[in-house]
This record gives C-alpha cells, structure tokens and sequence, in this order.
C-alpha cells in the first residue's frame, strides 16, 4: 500500500477534529455510565454489578436486628435494662409504671422526643418483653439460662452478681459489633 506523503491541511484538520468529538462522546458517555472522567487524574476502583443479582445478606440475629432498627446513622443506641418491677410496679393496682414516667421523660425534655426513636429496651424477663412489644418500643429479650430475674435481686447475692455479668455482656457484645451506646440503669432491685 502506497500512503501520501504530504496531507493537506483540510485533511488533517478533519481528522483531529474526528477525534476530538470521539473522545467528548466517550468520555461524556462513560461518565454517565459509571461516573469516571477519562481526564480523571485519581484512580477510581470500578465495580460491576449485575442488575438481576441478588443482594447477599448476612445472617443476623435478634440482638442486630435491635441494634439496627434502634441506632443513629453513627450507630450510637441508647440503652436501658428493664424487668418486671419496672414493666409493672411493685403494686399491680398502679396505673403510671416507672417505665411509663421513663418514657415520659422524653415527651416533656426539651428537644429529645426524636431519641425515644433510639432508644433500645433490654428486657431481663418475659413480662418487661412483652410490656416493651405492646408499647411498640425497640426490644430486646436478654435471656440467661437457669436465672429468674423478674423479681428483686438483693445487693451482692448470686443472682444479683450473675444479672450484673449478663449486663456486662451486653455490652460488650454492642460494642464488638460496632456500636456505641448511651446505658442507663432501669431495673428495680
């Protein structure tokens, strides 16, 4: 194949300007496409991701799924330990609970009515539970194998001392799964 050894000016013009609008089209059709620039001067990680794949989910359990419906955007919860005493009163006659003047406190403080939104109940016994669930509150079930804590535990006793390491657990467990907390102390002992 023979080429021409002198281009003309109109040719040569023509064919930067093919170019140039070729590189425009891609790099406006890119862009749009994957929100990468051609002129880019950062490295950008592309991830392909097919439209019809399924989002693979890891398994949570009971104690996740609280913290993430209960959490702030930074995951910040807020965190108190209920039983039976407080769900109910000493006196099942009483129509205002400790856990309602508790609940209260967030609809007469000043400008924390969007906490109770945060607020994540444990319940140390099946009664505080369902109390929580009919409230429509965020629930936990903190459940210890062999230990009954719906009634009053006396300082230092073993019940108290287990109660008081099954808390701790807690939150311990709360914060290896990311999340900080603000604990507040609700039982009746």
């Amino acid at each position: 194949m023979d080429f021409p050894k002198h281009y003309s000016v109109g040719s040569i013009l023509a064919l930067v300007l093919v170019f140039l609008a070729s590189v425009l089209y891609l790099s406006l059709w890119s862009s749009s496409l994957t929100n990468l620039s051609i002129f880019s001067s950062q490295k950008k990680q592309l991830q392909c991701q097919l439209p019809f794949s399924p989002e693979v989910e890891m398994p949570r359990d009971e104690l996740e799924e609280a913290l993430a419906k209960a959490s702030m955007a930074n995951k910040t919860v807020i965190i108190a330990v209920i039983n039976r005493a407080y769900a109910e009163g000493e006196d099942m006659n009483v129509e205002t609970t400790m856990l309602d003047i508790f609940l209260e406190s967030f609809w007469i403080g000043e400008d924390i009515k969007a906490l109770r939104d945060h607020l994540l109940i444990v319940a140390v016994d099946q009664t505080a539970y369902d109390r929580c669930r009919f409230l429509k509150l965020n629930c936990y079930r903190l459940e210890t194998d062999g230990v009954d804590f719906r009634g009053e535990k006396l300082y230092m006793s073993a019940d108290f001392i287990n109660m008081m390491w099954r808390r701790t657990w807690l939150l311990l467990e709360v914060l290896k799964r990311g999340y900080s907390f603000i604990f507040t102390v609700c039982i009746s002992n």
